[in-house]
C-alpha cells in the first residue's frame, strides 16, 4: 500500500479494475463518496455496475478468485486486478490481484446481489427425458463452520460462597459473561486478564481488599462504606485498571448494579479464569466469544425474518452440516417482494456480524430496484440504522448502492444524507456553456423574479414572438450574449438534429431543453389563435399539454413519456458539484438508444 497525505474526511476516490466481466481496464473517480452515507452508483445496463460487484466480491476473501466465465474474454492468461484509493485516516492505494490480497487485509468487503439463480433440472413424459430450469432462490450462508459450543464455567453461587458471611456483596453476572461484546471486550485486555488471574501481588491485592470488607449489615450498607481510596489502591495497578475499565464499559449489568460491583465482578472472573488458565485453557475466551457470536447472530437473524416474513412459511436459520444458512422456497412459491427483502435482512445482518475491520465496504447491487414502496422504506430504514451504529463505533463504511434506476427521475431513495455519482459515457461537463448559464442564472438570487420569468417564458419555453433578453440579465449570462429566443431555439434544435441524432458529441442540457421546447411548439401550432395565449399562460409542460387536449388536441403518449428527460434537468441550482451530477443524470437519460429514437420521431 502506497501512502498519501490523510485528508480531513473519509473519501473513496477511486475504483480501478482489469480484466474482470467485459471490461478490460475499468477506472471510476468520485469527489465525494463519502464513508457513513449512503452513496447511489446509477448506470445503465453494461455500463460497469455487475463488473464493480463482481471484483469487490472476488477480493473480499485474500487473493482475487473468479470463475473463467467472470475474466475478460473467458482467459485464464488474463490477470484480474482491483485497485482502490481512500482518503482520510486511512488514506492509500489497496490492490489485489489473483496472487496477492492486499484489500481484504485491510478492509471488509462484503456484496449482497440478486439471490435468484437458475437450476437444471429434467423432466420425464414416458420414455422422453425433457431439460428445464427451475427458478430457486440462493441459499445465504451464514457461517460456513458453526463453531462448537463453549460458555465460560460461572456458578454465581459457587462462587459467593467460597466468601462465606461476605457472599453477599456479589452479584450475579451471569447475563454480563453470556454476551459475545463483552468477551470480546475481555478478549481486548487478554494479556492483563491474565495477570490479573496468575500474579501472585494481584492476588493478594484482591484478597487484602475482601478482607477488609466488614461482614455485618446490608450489602448496600458495607458497599457504600467503602472507601474511593480503597479502589484507587487497587487502581495503581495498571492491568488492575484496564480490567475495571473494561467491566464498566460491559453491558448487561444486572439491574441492582452500583459502582462498586466492578471491583466484587473483577474478583468473580478472576477466579472464573484463573481455574482456566491453571488447565491450560489459555484460549477458552477466544472459543467462549466464537460461539456467542454465532448464537446472537442466528438470535438476530431469526427475530428480523420474523419480521419481515409475511409469506406464511418457516423462513428461519437451520444447521446443515455444520453450517449456518438459511433456506428459502422456490422463487415461484413467493412474491418478488417478499424474496428480495428476506435475503437483503438476512446479508445485512450478516454483514453487521462480520464487520470487525475498521474498515469496511458494502456493495448492494440493484436489490432495491425491485422492491415495492414499502419494502423499500424498511430496508432503507435497516441500512441507516446499520450506518449510524458502525459511525458511532468509529468505523468506516462505504455503503454503496447500485442502480439502473436514477432517483432524479423516479425519487425512490429517502436517505436524508445520499450521494448520487454517475457512470456512463458521458462527455465533457462544460458548466460555461450558455444554456447552463442562463438555467443557474434562472435558480440564482441575483435577479429578479421579473428577470427570472422573462428567462423563463422566452428562452426555456415556446412563444411564437421574437425577444431579445434584455441588457442587464443578458450580461449576466455573458457579455456577448445577444441571441434572440427564436435563434437560440434553432440552437437547440441544431444541437438535437447535428449532433445528438447523429451520434457525435452533444450537450445534453440542449438537448433536453431543445425537446421541451419543440413538444410545446407542435402543440401550440395544432391550437387556434384565441387558444395560443391561454396555453402560454399555462405554467409547467403538464398543464400546457393538458390545456390543449381541453381544446380538443390530440397529444401523442410520446410527449408525455419524454416528461421525465427534463422535468428536473432543467432546475440548475446549487453548488458546482450538484450541477455537474444534474448534467451527468441528462447524459444518463438522453445517452440511450431508445430514447434518441423517440427524440428522432419528435424531430421527423
Amino acid at each position: 500500500m502506497s501512502q498519501n497525505r490523510s485528508m480531513r474526511m473519509n473519501l473513496l476516490k477511486r475504483i480501478k479494475i482489469e480484466n474482470v466481466k467485459g471490461k478490460d481496464v475499468f477506472e471510476a473517480a468520485f469527489t465525494d463518496l463519502y464513508a457513513n452515507q449512503p452513496s447511489i452508483i446509477v448506470a445503465p445496463n453494461g455500463y460497469g455496475k455487475s463488473t464493480i460487484a463482481t471484483a469487490f466480491k472476488a477480493a473480499s476473501s485474500g487473493r482475487m478468485k473468479l470463475d473463467s466465465k467472470d475474466i475478460y474474454q473467458q482467459d485464464e492468461s488474463k490477470h484480474p486486478k482491483l485497485e482502490i484509493e481512500l482518503c482520510g485516516e486511512n488514506a492509500g492505494v489497496y490492490i489485489s490481484t489473483d496472487t496477492e490480497g492486499e484489500i481484504s487485509r485491510h478492509v471488509y468487503i462484503y456484496t449482497i446481489n440478486s439471490p435468484l439463480y437458475a437450476k437444471s433440472t429434467t423432466r420425464g413424459f414416458g420414455r422422453n427425458v425433457t431439460p428445464t430450469a427451475d427458478l430457486r432462490v440462493e441459499q445465504v450462508i451464514v457461517y460456513d463452520n458453526i463453531p462448537p459450543k463453549h460458555i465460560l464455567d460461572y456458578s454465581y453461587r459457587s462462587i459467593a460462597g467460597e466468601y462465606g458471611k461476605k457472599s453477599k456483596l456479589f452479584i450475579n453476572i451471569l447475563d454480563m459473561l453470556t454476551n459475545s461484546t463483552n468477551i470480546g471486550m475481555l478478549l481486548e485486555i487478554k494479556d492483563s486478564l491474565k495477570k490479573c488471574c496468575t500474579q501472585v501481588g494481584i492476588k493478594s491485592k484482591f484478597d487484602c481488599f475482601i478482607q477488609g470488607c466488614e461482614s455485618t449489615g446490608t450489602a448496600v450498607n458495607i458497599k457504600s462504606n467503602i472507601l474511593q481510596s480503597e479502589i484507587e489502591i487497587l487502581r495503581e495497578n495498571s492491568c488492575i485498571s484496564e480490567l475495571f475499565d473494561c467491566i464498566d464499559a460491559m453491558k448487561n449489568k444486572p439491574q441492582e448494579w452500583s459502582p462498586i460491583d466492578t471491583v466484587f465482578s473483577a474478583i468473580q472472573i478472576c477466579k472464573i479464569m484463573g481455574r482456566y488458565y491453571e488447565n491450560g485453557e489459555n484460549d477458552i475466551l477466544k472459543k467462549v466469544y466464537a460461539f456467542l457470536a454465532y448464537k446472537e447472530t442466528k438470535e438476530v437473524i431469526d427475530e428480523r425474518l420474523n419480521l419481515f416474513n409475511t409469506t406464511g412459511r418457516n423462513i428461519r436459520t437451520q444447521e446443515d452440516h455444520g453450517k449456518l444458512v438459511i433456506n428459502f422456497d422456490r422463487a415461484s412459491s413467493m412474491s418478488n417482494g417478499e424474496r428480495d427483502i428476506l435475503s437483503f435482512i438476512s446479508n445485512l445482518t450478516k454483514f453487521e456480524r462480520g464487520f470487525k475491520k475498521n474498515i469496511g465496504i458494502l456493495i448492494i447491487d440493484e436489490v432495491f430496484d425491485y422492491l415495492d414502496g414499502s419494502n423499500m422504506l424498511a430496508v432503507q430504514y435497516y441500512l441507516s440504522e446499520l450506518i449510524n451504529r458502525c459511525k458511532n463505533m468509529g468505523k468506516v463504511l462505504f455503503p454503496i448502492i447500485f442502480t439502473h434506476l436514477d432517483p432524479e427521475v423516479f425519487s425512490n431513495y429517502y436517505f436524508s444524507k445520499k450521494r448520487v455519482h454517475y457512470i456512463s459515457s458521458a462527455g465533457a461537463i462544460d458548466l460555461d456553456s450558455i444554456i447552463v448559464k442562463m438555467l443557474r442564472l434562472r435558480e440564482s438570487g441575483i435577479l429578479t423574479d421579473e428577470e427570472k420569468e422573462e428567462i423563463e417564458k422566452y428562452y426555456i419555453h415556446y412563444i411564437g414572438e421574437s425577444h431579445l433578453l434584455s441588457e442587464n440579465v443578458a450580461t449576466k449570462i455573458a457579455l456577448d450574449f445577444n441571441e434572440s429566443n427564436s435563434s437560440f431555439r434553432a440552437l437547440l434544435y441544431n444541437e438535437i438534429q447535428d449532433k445528438y441524432l447523429l451520434e457525435e458529441a452533444y450537450n445534453p442540457v440542449m438537448v433536453i431543453a431543445g425537446v421541451r421546447i419543440k413538444i410545446e411548439e407542435i402543440v401550440y401550432n395544432q391550437l387556434c389563435l384565441s387558444d395560443q395565449s391561454e396555453f402560454i399562460l399555462q405554467h409547467k409542460v403538464k398543464n400546457k399539454l393538458q390545456y390543449a387536449e381541453s381544446k380538443g388536441v390530440d397529444v401523442p403518449e410520446l410527449f408525455y413519456l419524454l416528461q421525465p428527460l427534463y422535468n428536473d434537468g432543467l432546475h440548475l441550482g446549487g453548488r458546482d458539484e450538484d450541477v455537474k451530477r444534474k448534467i451527468k443524470s441528462c447524459y444518463l437519460k438522453t445517452d440511450n438508444l431508445h430514447v434518441r429514437r423517440m427524440i428522432k420521431m419528435l424531430f421527423a
